[in-house]
């Protein structure tokens, strides 16, 4: 063995993601085991919502700001790359319950089957910004339906604690045709920069709640979701769009799996039990596009709770092969802003949850830009008006958010990554390329003391992998670190979230990982 090899080994082992700490115990470093041969859900999309607020930010702000949020938004080398943009329908102005002038928007309809397109222009501004970096996946999404639809003419509940939906009666297909008119537009519009296609349209949103106040939202019953979803199937159909229907975004894990009896109680007719209502049931399962999506509201009070929701949903949802599942919605429900590393964490824990218990294929934030004090977006500011000053907060959930939103593309499926898995301390999980055979493993560490791993691979030839080190913390925004050798030992920091980004290609011989990191001038004996 030669002299300069024998350096080489050393170095190999010392030059690590972030340095090992020296005198380091087997006992003290967790082991996870890749294997990109076992295959799980196939990733479709990470993504955020405009409601509401992007219509100020888009419609008052200037250029320069209004690019810099679309550059942290949709960014692969500046920002978080998101994949997927829900683009809300709105109902039309409501001031009567509604007194949070972003939480109502305008409607494009004027009358019966009349619109004027120049309307929601801040909403289309990032519609055109989304297409312009890239952004491909695109879901329209109808909180109410328009006024003119609804029992009460307002676009939540008001003052009506009876009802099982304020849809008015009979208008089913006036609302289909509705989103279809709209969603025909996008389709067609001779304005290339936003001529948009919609792969889900979601006219529906969380119909198990009551809402009465505060903001666009209308509840369905069961027998209301089946009446608006065949229709609506029917017309998309009749009218030749590709776009699928996507629901019925319950707001409540459990009702995935069971029905929600305080809903019945209230309102005298079967809400919840949406995965045997909608997959089981084959009159509603054909309304379909092969996805049923749900929000993760108050599921993180409890790690066992974190935990076992999720666990009952993952095994009740596996008695309907060839349906996909969406986590579309989620934000932590208390107020104060809270731009740290506490809610990234938090968040972060329950994306790595909901991937790898529930096998969702797509993972979704509520409010990309929020102006409250409330743990509601990933971008706050404080303009209310005009003349206010367009500041912009970033939070480290945007960039923990990135972590995997930037690596994990469309089309890359989740592989085996076997290990200890600690909701207080360290999860991990793995993603992989066929085509490049590229792979993106993230690392979530709730604890706060730093974790020393070591990978194994089923595949011998995969241990000298060379990854590229990406860590949110503290003090860092999703910034690249050193590059490692999968096979060596290396350090996750306390508190933080890492994501290890494997190079394309056939994997690369020692002697020349061993030239690529420079390890005579960056190791010193």
């Amino acid at each position: 063995m030669t002299s300069s090899f024998k350096k080489f080994q050393f170095c190999a082992a010392c030059l690590v993601c972030f340095c090992l700490a020296p005198g380091v115990r087997a006992s003290e470093v967790q082991e996870f085991i890749l294997d990109t041969s076992i295959h799980y859900q196939v990733m479709d999309n990470f993504g955020v919502n405009d409601a509401w607020s992007i219509q100020k930010v888009g419609a008052e702000w200037s250029e320069t700001n209004k690019n810099k949020i679309a550059d942290l938004l949709f960014s692969t080398n500046t920002g978080i790359g998101l994949s997927g943009w829900r683009f809300n329908l709105g109902a039309g102005i409501n001031h009567q319950t509604i007194r949070d002038d972003w939480r109502t928007t305008e409607s494009f309809e004027t009358a019966p089957g009349k619109y004027d397109w120049t309307r929601q222009a801040g909403q289309r501004w990032f519609l055109r910004a989304a297409k312009a970096h890239g952004v491909n996946q695109f879901f329209a999404t109808a909180y109410s339906p328009p006024l003119r639809l609804t029992k009460n003419g307002l676009s939540n509940l008001g003052h009506d604690a009876s009802s099982t939906t304020n849809l008015k009666p009979g208008t089913e297909n006036d609302f289909a045709k509705y989103l279809s008119d709209i969603i025909a537009h996008f389709r067609d519009n001779p304005d290339l920069t936003e001529q948009i296609n919609f792969n889900f349209v979601l006219p529906v949103n969380e119909p198990q709640w009551e809402w009465q106040h505060g903001q666009e939202g209308c509840r369905y019953s069961n027998a209301d979701l089946k009446n608006v979803y065949t229709v609506l199937h029917s017309r998309l159909v009749a009218d030749g769009l590709k776009t699928k229907i996507l629901g019925p975004e319950s707001g409540s894990i459990p009702d995935m799996y069971a029905f929600d009896q305080a809903a019945r109680d209230r309102w005298h007719n079967g809400y919840g039990n949406y995965l045997n209502w909608i997959c089981g049931v084959p009159a509603v399962a054909a309304c379909f596009g092969g996805v049923i999506s749900y929000h993760s509201y108050w599921s993180d009070a409890m790690p066992g709770k974190l935990v076992s929701d999720r666990e009952q949903l993952g095994k009740a949802f596996k008695h309907f092969p060839g349906w996909k599942i969406w986590q579309s919605e989620y934000c932590i429900m208390e107020p104060g802003r809270d731009l740290g590393m506490d809610t990234a964490l938090r968040v972060a824990r329950i994306i790595h949850c909901d991937l790898t218990l529930v096998n969702a294929s797509s993972w979704q934030w509520w409010l990309a830009v929020a102006n409250e004090d409330f743990k509601s977006g990933l971008i706050y500011t404080d303009y209310q008006k005009p003349g206010d000053a367009e500041t912009i907060y970033e939070s480290k959930l945007l960039w923990t958010l990135g972590n995997f939103s930037r690596f994990i593309r469309p089309g890359m499926v989740r592989v085996e990554l076997s290990g200890p898995q600690d909701v207080q301390g360290l999860l991990a999980s793995a993603y992989f390329n066929e085509p490049d055979k590229t792979a993106a493993l993230v690392f979530v560490n709730c604890a706060y003391e730093a974790k020393n791993v070591r990978l194994r691979f089923a595949k011998s030839s995969d241990a000298e992998r060379i990854f590229t080190t990406y860590i949110t913390a503290d003090e860092k925004n999703l910034e690249p670190g050193q590059k490692i050798i999968g096979k060596n030992i290396f350090t996750v920091p306390a508190r933080s979230v890492v994501t290890l980004v494997s190079e394309s290609g056939s994997n690369k011989k020692a002697s020349q990982v061993s030239a690529a990191l420079n390890y005579d001038k960056t190791i010193k004996n």
